[in-house]
């Protein structure tokens, strides 16, 4: 669903205008961002959970294939950008009826016995059209 979608849902809800409706949507996408942008946590309730910002490790990753005159590289991961917002209370079924998740457990492979095989291999030396020397 994105953000046109989301305002005519919130309009066809409230009765409201799709002016209104955008207009409070982006009151609340505001509140959310100054609340993070100041360090803060947002609660989105039981159901959603809530937003924090984490601070990010520098990571080394060795990338290959990269184009150019090396084509091995080291790339650092996270430098320009060390705050990340992460969702906690994840792994929640939102539907309207929520089933329980089934976790299916992986048969074991079958055994398969080790069967005996003979590799055929010819019986003269060199090339079959031509007589062996023997002095």
């Amino acid at each position: 669903m994105n953000k046109a979608e989301l305002i005519a849902e919130v309009a066809a809800k409230t009765g409201k205008s799709p002016y209104m409706a955008k207009k409070a949507l982006n009151t609340v996408l505001e509140g959310i961002a100054h609340g993070l942008k100041h360090g803060r946590d947002v609660d989105l309730g039981p159901k959603l959970g809530r937003l924090r910002v984490i601070n990010r490790k520098r990571k080394r990753v060795i990338k290959k294939n990269l184009v150019g005159k090396y084509k091995d590289s080291v790339v650092e991961l996270h430098r320009r950008h060390p705050k990340s917002v992460r969702l906690l209370g994840r792994n929640r079924d939102l539907s309207e009826d929520p089933q329980p998740t089934i976790v299916h457990k992986k048969p074991e492979p079958k055994r398969v016995s080790a069967i005996r095989f003979q590799i055929a291999r010819p019986s003269f030396r060199g090339r079959p059209n031509i007589p062996i020397k023997r002095t």
